[in-house]
């Protein structure tokens, strides 16, 4: 019998209560031996979650690192401090599964690309969206030749919840510069999806990005973003907002259409799929079978179950995981040219040119981009870009 693979968690903030603990408490062949956290309260928490000894609990993730049982670690902090704590795991041997997205900073992700090939380590990203049941089927239709080859895919996410960061930690770290984006950032599952259902490499991407729902507090990051990306045979556009608004999915093909809603047209990720259906060059609908969960979150758990299996024998064949550091930089390397694009009212390349500002610095660089006076980022004030 295969020993089972030996976990250490850095980071137990709200993720992982609905994500990565029931993925971990739920399969047999994955064992959690340490936590680390820097705040007492969130340890303890932890600590019962998930029935630890006191020995089993650190505060600097460098002693859980320094732990050589250890086969692998799941970094759950905030993006911010990701980075040095991967580096530092690929360093002591472990593998690595990162919460989304890579890092602030598009430079720094490849450089944790290039770390993690160079240790002989897996890298993956905890894209889980990749396995919530809705967006599994219409990949699936779309591989089958549904409704011929893809050409826009529209993704509605305009009443994403914003969901405050633990309490015992810093709530509104999401709301912060060190945030390194505002919704778009956080909710990065969307640029992911995009580039999974295209099958490709974005090449471009233009955007707006503002921050209109505020009114009472000046903001410092979007609540508002509005992007398209071409990719070399088809294009997608992305739709979202903290906020009240539709969510969803719309597939144009060239022989027909795939449409996808949530229970009261509410944003994904966080509610229960109600419809999916195609329809074909004649008009003809097709519903199609989807798990439709009245406890929804339900299937945001085995989401992240179904990541950790995936992860798990990633490393026990030697294999790329379905998202290795490579997309969580490509994904990244998107969001930070929507917001480029944004400040100077221009379509941005893909890759980013390494010697810009804002791969070399993310959203600290953008101030040193040409804005442009009509930007409404700009006008808005984000991004360090004040009159």
């Amino acid at each position: 019998m295969t020993s089972p693979l030996k976990v250490g968690l850095i980071g137990c903030g709200n993720v992982v209560q609905y994500g990565h603990r029931p993925a971990l408490m739920s399969l047999p062949d994955l064992e959690l031996v340490a936590l680390a956290d820097i705040t007492p309260a969130r340890r303890a928490i932890g600590q019962a979650w998930f029935g630890l000894s006191d020995d089993q609990l650190y505060e600097d993730y460098r002693a859980l690192l320094a732990i050589d049982e250890i086969d692998a670690v799941v970094i759950a902090v905030p993006q911010k401090h990701r980075p040095q704590i991967a580096l530092e795991a690929f360093a002591a041997g472990k593998h690595v599964l990162s919460e989304k997205p890579i890092s602030n900073v598009p430079a720094i992700a490849a450089e944790l690309v290039r770390a993690a090939d160079a240790a002989g380590r897996k890298m993956a990203m905890a894209h889980n969206y990749h396995f919530l049941p809705e967006y599994r089927q219409i990949k699936k239709l779309l591989a089958e030749g549904l409704i011929g080859d893809l050409r826009v895919a529209t993704l509605h996410f305009l009443g994403v919840i914003d969901y405050p960061g633990a309490a015992e930690y810093k709530s509104d770290w999401r709301h912060t510069m060190a945030a390194g984006g505002g919704v778009l950032m956080d909710m990065i599952h969307a640029v992911y999806l995009a580039e999974w259902l295209a099958g490709e490499a974005a090449q471009q991407v233009m955007a707006f990005v503002d921050a209109p729902e505020y009114g009472h507090r000046q903001p410092v990051i979007e609540d508002l973003a509005l992007l398209q990306i071409a990719f070399p045979k088809s294009y997608a556009a992305i739709h979202m907002a903290w906020g009240e608004g539709v969510g969803g999915a719309d597939i144009s093909g060239s022989d027909g259409q795939i449409r996808m809603r949530y229970k009261k047209y509410q944003s994904g990720g966080f509610n229960q799929p109600i419809e999916l259906y195609s329809v074909d060059e004649d008009w003809n609908r097709t519903d199609h079978a989807i798990a439709n969960r009245e406890a929804h979150m339900e299937a945001v758990a085995d989401s992240f179950t179904d990541l950790w299996a995936d992860f798990r024998d990633a490393i026990s064949n030697d294999r790329e995981p379905m998202a290795p550091a490579a997309a969580g930089a490509r994904a990244l390397e998107i969001v930070l040219g929507a917001y480029a694009s944004a400040v100077s009212g221009r379509v941005v390349t893909l890759p980013l040119d390494s010697e810009s500002p804002v791969y070399q610095k993310g959203i600290d660089g953008i101030a040193e981009l040409d804005v442009w006076d009509g930007s409404k980022t700009k006008a808005a004030g984000l991004f360090g870009l004040r009159e």
